[in-house]
């Protein structure tokens, strides 16, 4: 099956979009704003580990991809 890559303009990304999260999170000042409205709670700091850490459980089960994670 071919993957089919699809273009977006800028104006219309959202935050649901690979790019657009990337962008936003890579931000410190912008993602500790978008995750203090989120979560309706003060942030102290954002530390950044890795990015979107993928947990592979089985070779035939579904995989997880972590985009932001509490600790």
């Amino acid at each position: 099956m071919e993957t089919q890559r699809i273009v977006k303009a800028w104006e219309e990304l959202e935050i649901k979009d690979d790019f657009m999260f990337a962008k936003v999170m890579r931000d410190k000042r912008i993602c500790k704003m978008l995750l203090e409205r989120l979560l309706q709670t003060k942030i102290r700091d954002i530390v950044y580990l890795d990015e979107q850490k993928t947990i592979d459980i089985e070779k035939d089960a579904k995989s997880v991809r972590l985009d932001v994670v509490y600790i």
